[in-house]
């Protein structure tokens, strides 16, 4: 292709879209006013907001050497869990979510202990579900560490089966 033709061919492409100035960015709210990225919604039921009103005050009191055990607390609103049922299927079961993130006594608590505090959580919330009587809300509760290391994923309580996972003992 010769000079001539590709000057050609790029006044025709300037003609064909037009000399137009490029539009201003869009204006950007300030930070404080930005919605989150991924909001969490309250929990508009009354009953599931005092069962975990009631089930974050008990997290918050387990303690070992003086040190709490958790060093936060999240309980999520209420979400629908796909769950395998059988080959192929799969069951919509409604969950409310908690993550514990574990607090500086945590590690010292022997790993007896961390297997029961963590069922202990699961039965806690689960008991404080059923008294609410907020339907077929079943709990989840994923135990991490400080650095999002998942250390348990609770959907139920099988007997004999470790919950705790990568916990070092």
């Amino acid at each position: 292709m010769s000079q001539h033709t590709r000057s050609i061919l790029a006044t025709a492409l300037i003609i064909a879209t037009g000399c137009k100035p490029a539009p201003p960015p869009p204006q950007t709210p300030a930070a404080g006013n930005l919605p989150p990225a991924y909001p969490r919604s309250t929990i508009t039921d009354p009953k599931v907001a005092d069962a975990a009103r009631g089930f974050t005050t008990w997290v918050e009191q387990q303690q070992a050497n003086g040190k709490p055990v958790f060093e936060r607390v999240e309980v999520l609103p209420p979400v629908p869990t796909l769950l395998p049922y059988g080959i192929g299927t799969y069951q919509k079961v409604p969950r409310l979510p908690v993550v514990l993130t574990t607090g500086p006594g945590w590690t010292a608590l022997p790993a007896n202990q961390r297997e029961a505090l963590t069922a202990a959580a699961f039965t806690d919330l689960s008991e404080r579900l059923t008294t609410a009587k907020v339907g077929p809300l079943l709990p989840t509760v994923t135990i991490q560490t400080p650095q999002g290391l998942e250390l348990a994923w609770v959907n139920d309580l099988p007997p004999g089966r470790r919950l705790l996972h990568g916990d070092g003992e």
